[in-house]
């Protein structure tokens, strides 16, 4: 009877707890692009790293298998290279929108 009263407030814990994280990062977001350059870069960093210590203190296993036989990269999936693509060309993108102004 615990599990079907988790799995039923689960929802209604995430749901909110997605909204206030998404404000947060809005309002980040606007703090970040205002930080000169430098900054930016520096700040982008600093949460990267931040976020995967968050994900190493969760439990979360950034290494692959040293036993695989072939190499790291047969572990990686499809939507992980997806995510990689479009993060490189939107920095692509937004560097090359930078030096046309």
């Amino acid at each position: 009877m615990p599990s079907f009263i988790t799995n039923a407030l689960l929802p209604l814990v995430i749901g909110p707890l997605a909204f206030v994280v998404m404000q947060g990062l809005k309002s980040l977001s606007v703090t970040v692009d205002a930080l000169p350059p430098t900054a930016k870069r520096i700040a982008v960093m600093v949460i990267a790293i931040a976020l995967t210590a968050l994900g190493t203190l969760a439990g979360v296993d950034f290494q692959c298998n040293a036993d695989a036989g072939v190499n790291c990269l047969s572990h990686v999936d499809q939507d992980a290279v997806k995510a990689v693509i479009g993060t490189v060309l939107a920095y692509a993108m937004h560097y090359a929108k930078g030096k046309k102004g």
